[in-house]
């Protein structure tokens, strides 16, 4: 994009060219036009002094080319400049004097005599002669004094050329004189008679030179002038307005940014100046209202801030609330279902021992003779009987263990131990693999030695059975601030979303032959120690359970990872 700089710089110095341009053009031609003029008055001048010269027209009388010797010098002694490029004098029968300048080197034959010039029936205006002759471009008479003026140019040389006849000095009679007096116009008048021919060329060479001398020290002054004059005028257009408003513009540019503190530094008293200051002071206001939005967006920024902590606290507190009623609904829950699992346990648990020892009895008792052959029978259903009374006795005890609410007996346990124990009491099939990783050294904890390990043979057994085509199981214990965790997991078949939050549910399970009691009752028993179980699980990639238990030392000794492989 051409700056309005650019655009001011290639006007101006347009305009400065073609008014330079045109006013040397007028000078020069002006100049020109008085050269020639000058030149011309000057060779009529010349010749008037000839034709009136008395001492010429008597040789011309005469024939006495003498008597022409004192005119010609007279006549030379005014030509100053040396401009007389030849001179011709002549009467009617022949040519007196001819002379030429040394520089001459045209043929003065070759140019017409002034006889010839002043017959009326010839045409001077461009008369063209053979090649390499002599040719008129211009011709004027004076019809008063009979002064013909034409322009003469030959190959190299190129003159004024000025002719007139010397007439015969007219003497009055005393008839004429009378006449005259009287004005009496019968008077009879004579012709005047024609002497002879007085022909001087002024050569144009010297005008030339003038006009050359003109130009150097007139026309080109004046151009120089005109255009240092532009000049002037461009450097203080450009500096008193283009520059300061090309600042503005800088500073436009700036403040568009958001450079908010440059200012105008243009010190004026004209509109620009005006300009400068009302800038300044929409700028300013324009900083001060940015500053102001600043310190509200500040502000702003600080309680977006703060609300953003104060939700997050209330997010984490709503968790914490929606975890404690969960807890607390699962507490009732299982309260309520303690209760029931209670009552129905002391009621069952009478009738199922007396039916144990029944069939105690029954075993003991010899059968007769005669029902010898159905014994074997007998046996296998009094089997079946003890087997799912046993099974029930279970339930029964499971029941009233869940409803047990008194506290764990605890004594620091180190928690190696009861893993191991707990893999001591189930066996575990070949197709599973065992790594227990424990990150020592570990603090013993309080916690009541047979419940946790009833609470790792339910997580172990649970693992198992989740994968019965084979798989991994892990135990991982670390410890966590004032805390130890034991994770189980397993490459099972993983929980469903759908129940996850049913899994610790009392009577809740998804094995064909489960009570759903087992992980109530861990969930209980891990409750009861102040710690909690979480759940991880993604379905078909496994199963996490994550116990936590409180300690009551916080060591901090680096720990060491020890693995344990099975």
């Amino acid at each position: 994009m051409m700056s309005i700089r650019t655009k001011l710089i290639l006007f101006i110095s347009t305009l400065i060219i073609i008014i330079g341009a045109l006013s040397c053009l007028f000078f020069l031609v002006n100049s020109k036009k008085q050269q020639e003029d000058a030149l011309r008055r000057f060779g009529i001048s010349l010749i008037m002094l000839f034709a009136q010269d008395d001492e010429v027209k008597h040789a011309l009388s005469y024939t006495q080319p003498a008597f022409l010797d004192t005119p010609i010098k007279r006549i030379k002694a005014l030509d100053t400049e040396g401009e007389i490029g030849y001179l011709r004098i002549s009467n009617t029968q022949k040519i007196m004097v001819e002379e030429k300048a040394p520089w001459i080197t045209a043929d003065m034959g070759k140019i017409p005599t002034g006889d010839t010039i002043q017959n009326p029936g010839i045409s001077f205006t461009n008369r063209m002669w053979t090649r390499g002759g002599i040719r008129h471009i211009d011709s004027s008479r004076n019809p008063d004094v009979l002064i013909t003026n034409n322009i003469v140019i030959s190959l190299i040389h190129e003159f004024y050329d000025f002719s007139l006849p010397i007439i015969e000095k007219h003497t009055f009679s005393e008839e004429e004189f009378a006449a005259q007096i009287l004005g009496d116009a019968d008077v009879v008048k004579e012709d005047r008679h024609i002497l002879g021919f007085v022909q001087i060329g002024l050569s144009r060479h010297k005008l030339h030179e003038r006009i050359h001398a003109i130009v150097r020290r007139s026309i080109i002054p004046i151009g120089i002038t005109i255009i240092a004059g532009g000049v002037c005028i461009t450097f203080f257009l450009t500096k008193y307005i283009i520059s300061p408003i090309k600042h503005m513009a800088n500073i436009t540019l700036d403040i568009a940014k958001g450079n908010l503190t440059r200012t105008v530094d243009i010190r004026s008293k004209d509109e620009i100046g005006q300009l400068s200051i009302n800038f300044n002071q929409m700028t300013n206001a324009l900083k001060n209202s940015y500053d102001e939005k600043e310190k509200i967006m500040v502000q702003l920024r600080e309680h977006i801030t703060n609300l953003f902590q104060t939700n997050k606290e209330l997010t984490k507190i709503n968790e914490q609330l929606n975890d404690a009623q969960e807890r607390l609904v699962r507490s009732e829950k299982l309260a309520a279902i303690g209760k029931l699992a209670s009552g129905i346990g002391h009621e069952l648990r009478n009738p199922l021992s007396c039916i144990k020892n029944a069939l105690f009895i029954i075993r003991k008792k010899p059968l007769p003779i005669g029902m010898l052959p159905d014994n074997q029978r007998i046996n296998q259903l009094i089997e079946i009987v003890e087997k799912e009374t046993e099974r029930s006795i279970k339930i029964v005890n499971d029941l009233l263990e869940f409803s047990r609410t008194t506290k764990p007996t605890v004594s620091p346990t180190n928690i190696h131990s009861l893993i191991e124990s707990s893999f001591s009491r189930l066996t575990i099939p070949e197709k599973i693999k065992r790594t227990v990783r424990i990150e020592e050294p570990l603090p013993l904890i309080p916690v009541d030695a047979t419940q946790i390990e009833q609470v790792f043979i339910n997580l172990i057994q649970n693992a198992c059975d989740a994968m019965p085509m084979g798989g991994l199981l892990t135990i991982h214990v670390q410890k966590e601030n004032s805390s130890l965790t034991v994770t189980f997991t397993d490459t099972g078949y993983g929980i469903p979303d759908t129940i996850k939050n049913k899994i610790f549910d009392p009577l809740f399970t998804t094995k064909p032959k489960g009570m759903g009691l087992g992980l109530a009752i861990s969930f209980n028993i891990i409750q009861r120690h102040g710690g909690n179980i979480d759940l991880k699980s993604k379905e078909g990639e496994g199963t996490s359970f994550i116990v936590t238990l409180p300690t009551e030392k916080a060591d901090g000794t680096k720990t060491q990872t020890t693995t344990y492989v099975t």
